[in-house]
Order: C-alpha cells, then sequence, then structure tokens
C-alpha cells in the first residue's frame, strides 16, 4: 500500500501520479512503479480500494473510500454542511458509495505559424462523488481538491446539491476542530460551489 508506506515514492513522468491502495495490501499506480508502464484508470478494481489520490513531490494526499475524509500531506480534513437548525451533515464522514475521480488540468498555446505547441499542464486533482442522506434530505457531494502546478495554494473545490432548500453553511474541519466556515444557502436540486483554499 503505498499510502501507508513511509517511503518518499516519487512520481514519473509529471509532478503528481494517481494512485489506489487495494484491501489486500497492494496498490494500483498511474504508473507501475517497478516498469514505468502506463496503466489504465478504468481498470482500477474499485471494489477493493481502501484510498485513492496522488503522490508526488515528497507529499501524499489521498482520500480514505471508507468515509471519504482527506488526508492532505499528514492533515486530516473533513467538511460538513450546518443547517439553519444546527443539523449537522457530516459530508465527508459518509459511508455510501463513491465514484472515483481524477483529472488534469492543460493548455497549449497556437500561432498561426508552427500550429499547437507544446501542451502544459496547469493543475492536477482527483476526488470523488457521491451520495449522503439523512431524515430525508439527499445531498449529492462531490469534493474535488485541485493541485495548480504555477504559484497559486492547493484547494478544495466542493460542489454539493440537495432536494429540499436549505439556509447553512459549509464547514471545513482539521481532526474535528473547525478551521473555516462560509455562508452556503442551497436551492432545490441547483448547485453551489465553493473553492477552499487549503489551510
Amino acid at each position: 500500500m503505498l499510502f501507508a508506506d513511509s517511503r518518499n515514492i516519487q512520481a514519473i513522468g509529471i509532478p503528481f501520479n494517481w494512485n489506489a491502495d487495494y484491501a489486500n495490501g497492494k496498490n494500483y499506480a498511474e504508473y507501475d512503479l517497478l516498469t514505468h508502464k502506463k496503466n489504465d484508470f478504468y481498470l482500477i478494481q474499485r471494489n477493493q480500494v481502501i484510498r485513492f489520490g496522488l503522490f508526488g513531490q515528497g507529499m501524499k494526499l489521498y482520500f480514505e473510500m471508507a468515509d471519504g475524509s482527506f488526508s492532505l500531506n499528514g492533515k486530516r480534513i473533513e467538511i460538513e454542511y450546518i443547517d439553519e437548525n444546527s443539523e449537522v451533515y457530516h459530508l465527508t464522514t459518509n459511508f455510501a458509495d463513491k465514484d472515483l475521480i481524477t483529472y488534469k488540468e492543460a493548455y497549449a498555446d497556437y500561432n498561426n505559424v508552427q500550429g499547437i505547441q507544446k501542451s502544459s499542464i496547469k493543475s492536477i486533482n482527483f476526488g470523488y462523488k457521491t451520495k449522503y442522506e439523512k431524515d430525508g434530505v439527499q445531498l449529492f457531494f462531490q469534493p474535488i481538491v485541485s493541485l495548480p502546478l504555477e504559484s497559486n495554494s492547493p484547494f478544495i473545490e466542493v460542489k454539493l446539491t440537495s432536494n429540499k432548500s436549505m439556509n447553512g453553511h459549509l464547514v471545513f474541519k482539521h481532526r474535528g476542530i473547525e478551521i473555516e466556515r462560509f455562508p452556503a444557502p442551497l436551492e432545490v436540486n441547483k448547485a453551489g460551489q465553493l473553492n477552499w483554499t487549503i489551510k
């Protein structure tokens, strides 16, 4: 399991590679760590995944498949939604199924003489989407950790959609202690989005 390994394993080819740790103690990385051959994201054995995320640059950033909490280079981050009646929805203590997400945001310059130039990666991203249910409330939750490769700070993009209108707050915690909260009113079936700079 790469994320549980204390060694500093370097990414291959780009600054960060994705990786899935399996319940049987093995892992499946974007590039095979021995042969450096590229692996197919769609061949991840999703029913075996216990952790998923990125590694590289001396860092390990991942989420636990069981509850959805993030470990970002050793820092545990949880996300909650607290409605206007102080009802707490523990979004990252959610044992529902999760769909894995990872992608690279890239750009390429173009000119009329040389055509498309070499493309450059702007950010590398990972996260998941899931559905949280409690007392008739359904919250569709999608947290994505974004690692910009330029000078910007890493952030978590949170998308949240509810089956009922609520006028609450989105709360970010580190090991159960609140770091920051934001007003986050939700309209029925309309996605709200917030980008939180990781602290």
